[in-house]
């Protein structure tokens, strides 16, 4: 699918399920659970479209695995305790032992100063791989990326977070990534829609073949 369809898509809701899969091949299982509306005690949220479109992306550039989600079921993926989307990764990733790590990405407000950060649950979802934070800032410094932050604002230590419940409940290390919007919608004088996704590509392909 042609990604602006894509995004399309995504912003309309137009899917029957509730989420899409995508099997890959390797360690590495990238998230966008917010790729579409959520609904978080009785509220809608905004979409962070841009996550899912770039999760395709990922998966057509290293043959990752994907999970996005495509359907607002008046639920929160990312906070709610019993979560379709999140018994279904569960299962996946037990059922693929090949996978031995999440990367989930996020999109924050373009008002904040960061233009990343990286949500460890305090270390708790790292498994003590504490290494993957300083590779992941090294391949985002490369590409220009500076103020990376890792904690603030999002730490990913509510218990219910994609994150936090896959690192528990699989035993594997797992980074939220917050993307600052103005990187990735292209209304934004600072759009790099491209850069990002090579900075990402690299920190896959880091961890695609590898033995956490």
């Amino acid at each position: 699918m042609i990604y602006n369809e894509l995004l399309s898509k995504l912003k309309n809701e137009n899917f029957i399920n509730s989420f899409e899969v995508i099997e890959g091949k390797g360690s590495v299982i990238v998230s966008a659970p917010h790729s579409v509306t959520q609904t978080r005690d009785g509220k809608i949220k905004y979409a962070e479209p841009e996550t899912g479109v770039l999760a395709v992306l990922l998966h057509d550039k290293t043959g990752c695995h994907v999970i996005y989600k495509t359907k607002n079921n008046k639920d929160d993926a990312n906070y709610d305790e019993n979560s379709d989307y999140k018994n279904f990764l569960i299962d996946y990733i037990k059922k693929r032992k090949e996978i031995k790590f999440l990367l989930d990405l996020h999109q924050m407000s373009p008002t904040r100063e960061n233009l990343f950060c990286i949500g460890t649950g305090y270390g708790k979802n790292l498994c003590n791989n504490f290494n993957i934070v300083d590779n992941i800032v090294n391949k985002l410094n490369h590409y220009g990326f500076d103020n990376i932050t890792i904690d603030k604002p999002f730490a990913a230590s509510y218990k219910n977070t994609v994150s936090s419940m896959i690192s528990r409940e699989c035993e594997i290390p797992c980074i939220q990534l917050e993307i600052n919007c103005k990187l990735v919608c292209e209304s934004f004088k600072d759009y790099c829609f491209e850069k990002v996704v090579l900075a990402l590509v690299e920190i896959i392909d880091k961890y695609n073949s590898l033995e956490m």
